[in-house]
């Protein structure tokens, strides 16, 4: 049986005994929704309908739902307008005061993952960690008395304070989490025993890295190790969660949330399964909220990961489209895809706050896949990788990746030796990746060794580890890296290219070419070229650094504060219109000859949204075909859809979304669309409205809906520039640019200001000069500016109207609209044409002379 029509509803106040086709229980109590997931998934298998509905709530998972081949096609979906929870947590309460600001509750052992009021605690751990403060809470280590080891290290012998936690003993169930001096890679193991005498921590198990003296390590879970609000742990003696709240009040009234699963839903083996406007929260730090396994064809859109350890995982699944989710406050990583998990889109998501517990982990990252595209993601706040490639074997190839249009801010905040893009390329084979359009700023670099903390050490911007080959790198901007922009370290054929670099620490360069001894013949450098990039130093130090960098061409850059490598470069004392004010668009004429061009700088961190929106109940389209990628369904037609873009276009999304655009895509794909929500707001034609705007913010749409959001609406600003209007008012810009709104937007903001272009073109002058398409719109100012541009121009129409002698020649009409130019022409449009009134004193024939430029302005709104 196969029914598209219907579908079964999950809720909070459901029952499993009942048939689940109500979306709320019925007035005598003896129908309604199934209570959980699980039973909607049987009727689905033994009904052929797809569709789920889940009622906003929160929904308890004691085990892990699993949807195979018996469930493709299926559709489990937030009910609309609701936001159901599935928590792989258990909720703890009964908390009482034990003194010194702690509480304390009965529950099983705890791990590190606890939130209080859906807000993530930090597991207490030995040392004086500071919030903001990466070098705070750890301690330095010296290797085992045996040397360098993976199963035990020993204390400083001049750690006082850790000399007396080994004192004092640690109890069972404590972790320790342990990082080499690179800061490389983390591990957390439990531990085995320890040792006063010889000051000896020993492992449960092996770590990584062998630990030698300079590494980094820190005790997790004891109550002993508590100090600040918002801490927790594990009290072995008396079987008790403790909790240092913040706000008392919340713990008492709601309880603790302990992460008890680590993956709440797995597809293995379905495929055509759409999960949408779900939140996924509280998985432990070691587990992945959701799985795909050899499950392809899946779309998972809308939804929100939220204190959990890895969002998702994708293993030998491909073709599955990721988009316009949010992930939050990640214990681990936010998307993996490993091994055969080919052709995947991972687009217009927000993942902010990555590797809160675990270190050693990345926004998005690769292992062996082919043709992914990587798009207009917002990545922020990551203790290593924005997004990493692993190419480490011949095992593990990652070919034809495309990473464009992403924003990634704050990244490699607590490791070294790494990038906000990050490719490593041991398999030495050409990648034909391009890395192109991103938005790079601020990679931290953070390592030990015998002396010491080292700050901004071994960061990049865009990096090409160990013979990382065929990797276009074009059209990036990057600032504030540790040691380069970007760094090819031992890759062949790699081409960098019209990327946009602002140096400011004496260490950093824009370049850094080097081989890998390790690596043999193949470690050594060939066939690289650096040309037309465009880098500003403050530093005044080279632009480049090179270790053996065998065959390269770096000429034709155009370069500010620092020196050229050789004749080909160029040497500007302005590049940018104005850094001072963070507006990095291309200075006027700063590039003429080298064949620079300027950044796509509006679409840096957005993606067009493909992902049809959340039906309304009982609208049928449940079928199951499997197709996720029909572009235009479900998303407004025309340019790409800007989440902050709808968000301004609605009052009441903006006080409750603010400018946080993932919340806004998935606000449209769940609610927006089946409300009949549209985006009316045009950023860029509001920032072409205001002279401090355009030289704020350039064509950054982005920010000109996020100012409008923050500021511009409660200043009561709003848009007066028509970008129509503008085309139809110059013919080399109806020519270029035909109605394409967007790019009459840019325009005007990169280059019609300063040369001075106004808008001429009336579209109620057009009206009335032509009775027929008056006739056919009215007073419509977009299909008079649609009309003209597609066929008056074309025909010889003409676009002037002469007002003032329409008012002369009708006293009436004067005395009713006070002179108004603009109210004349409204009035002819829609009475005076009718009424065969004359269009000038002395009744001469309409006039076809345009109206003088300011009165043109003003009848627009633009005088």
């Amino acid at each position: 049986m196969t029914d598209t029509q219907q579908a079964f509803y999950v809720a909070t106040n459901g029952n499993d005994s009942w048939s689940g086709r109500l979306a709320a229980p019925n007035a005598d109590g003896t129908d309604g929704p199934f209570a959980t997931l699980e039973r909607a998934q049987g009727a689905m298998r033994a009904t052929g309908i797809r569709d789920t509905y889940v009622r906003g709530g929160t929904y308890a998972m004691a085990r892990t739902v699993t949807l195979t081949g018996a469930d493709n096609g299926v559709r489990i979906m937030a009910y609309p307008g609701e936001t159901p929870v599935f928590s792989g947590g258990e909720r703890v309460g009964g908390f009482t005061a034990i003194g010194g600001g702690l509480y304390a509750a009965a529950t099983s052992a705890t791990g590190l993952d606890l939130s209080i009021g859906g807000v993530r605690q930090k597991v207490a751990q030995t040392g004086d960690w500071n919030a903001g403060d990466a070098r705070s809470g750890w301690s330095i280590l010296e290797e085992a008395s045996g040397g360098a080891s993976r199963t035990s290290l020993r204390v400083g012998a001049g750690d006082g304070a850790m000399a007396a936690v080994l004192a004092a003993g640690v109890q069972p169930g404590t972790m320790v989490q342990t990082f080499d001096t690179e800061r490389l890679s983390d591990t957390i193991v439990g531990v085995a025993s320890t040792d006063a005498g010889s000051r000896t921590v020993t492992f449960t198990q092996g770590v990584k890295y062998a630990l030698r003296s300079g590494g980094t390590y820190r005790l997790l879970n004891d109550d002993a190790f508590i100090r600040d609000a918002g801490e927790f742990a594990w009290q072995a003696e008396t079987g008790r969660l403790v909790v240092k709240p913040q706000d008392p009040g919340t713990l008492l009234s709601q309880g603790a949330v302990v992460a008890r699963l680590g993956t709440l839903l797995s597809l293995n083996g379905a495929s055509g399964v759409t999960l949408q406007g779900l939140t996924f929260a509280d998985t432990s730090w070691d587990g992945s909220a959701l799985t795909l396994t050899n499950a392809s064809g899946n779309s998972i859109a809308g939804n929100r990961f939220v204190n959990a350890g890895t969002a998702m995982t994708l293993t030998g699944s491909s073709g599955n489209v990721i988009e316009a989710n949010r992930l939050e406050h990640l214990g681990a990583g936010g998307i993996e895809l490993a091994y055969g998990s080919n052709g995947n889109r991972i687009s217009a998501n927000s993942i902010d706050g990555i590797g809160e517990v675990l270190k050693d982990v990345a926004g998005i990252q690769l292992y062996g896949t082919s043709g992914t595209l990587i798009s207009g993601n917002d990545i922020r706040n990551s203790t290593r990788y924005g997004i990493s490639i692993k190419n480490w074997d011949g095992a593990t190839v990652n070919t034809d990746t495309v990473v464009e249009f992403n924003r990634i801010y704050n990244t490699m905040t607590e490791t070294a030796d790494g990038g906000a893009i990050e490719m490593l390329g041991r398999s030495n084979v050409d990648t034909r990746t391009i890395i192109r359009g991103n938005d790079i700023r601020g990679v931290g670099g953070l390592a030990t060794d015998g002396s010491g903390w080292l700050d901004r050490h071994k960061s990049f911007g865009i990096y090409l580890d160990d013979m990382a080959n065929g990797v276009t790198v074009q059209d990036n901007f990057i600032q504030n890296t540790g040691w380069a922009s970007v760094f090819i370290h031992g890759g062949d054929a790699n081409s960098v290219a019209n990327n946009f670099a602002v140096l400011s620490n004496p260490r950093e360069r824009f370049i850094r070419l080097e081989w890998v001894p390790s690596g043999g013949a193949i470690g050594l450098l060939a066939n690289n070229s650096v040309t037309g990039n465009v880098i500003s130093s403050s530093t005044g130090t080279d632009y480049w650094e090179f270790w053996t960098p065998g065959s390269y061409s770096v000429t034709g850059n155009l370069l500010q504060g620092t020196r050229g490598l050789n004749g080909g470069d160029r040497v500007s004392s302005s590049l940018f219109v104005d850094p001072s004010a963070g507006d990095f668009r291309l200075g006027s004429d700063a590039a003429a000859g080298l064949g620079i061009h300027d950044l796509d700088w509006a679409r840096m961190g957005s993606a067009p949204l493909t992902v049809p929106g959340i039906p309304a109940p009982g609208a049928g389209g449940g079928s199951g075909s499997g197709s996720t990628a029909a572009t235009g369904t479900g998303v407004p037609s025309g340019p790409a859809f800007s989440p902050l873009a709808y968000i301004a276009s609605y009052a009441d999304l903006s006080a409750a979304f603010g400018t946080d655009a993932a919340a806004g895509a998935a606000h449209y794909i769940a609610n927006g669309r089946n409300e009949g929500r549209t985006v009316g707001f045009d950023p860029l034609a509001y920032i072409a409205s205001y002279g401090d705007l355009a030289n704020a913010f350039g064509p950054n749409g982005d920010a000109g809906a996020a100012h409008y959001i923050v500021n511009g609406r409660s200043e009561g600003r709003t848009v007066s520039f028509d970008p129509l209007a503008y085309i139809a008012s110059y013919g080399d810009l109806a020519d270029a640019f035909g109605t394409d709104r967007r790019s009459a937007g840019i325009h005007y903001i990169a280059n019609g200001r300063r040369e001075g272009r106004t808008i001429s073109f009336n579209p109620l002058a057009y009206l009335a000069a032509n009775s027929d398409v008056a006739a056919a719109f009215g007073t419509d100012a977009t299909q008079a500016e649609l009309h003209y541009l597609t066929y008056g121009r074309k025909e010889g129409r003409m676009t002037g109207f002469d007002a003032s002698s329409y008012l002369a020649a009708n006293a009436d009409v004067a005395a009713a609209t006070g002179g108004d130019l603009t109210a004349a022409m409204r009035h002819y449009i829609v009475f005076g044409r009718l009424e065969g009134r004359a269009l000038s004193p002395a009744s001469a024939p309409r006039a076809a002379g345009l109206l003088p430029e300011s009165a043109m302005l003003a009848a627009s709104g633009m005088g």
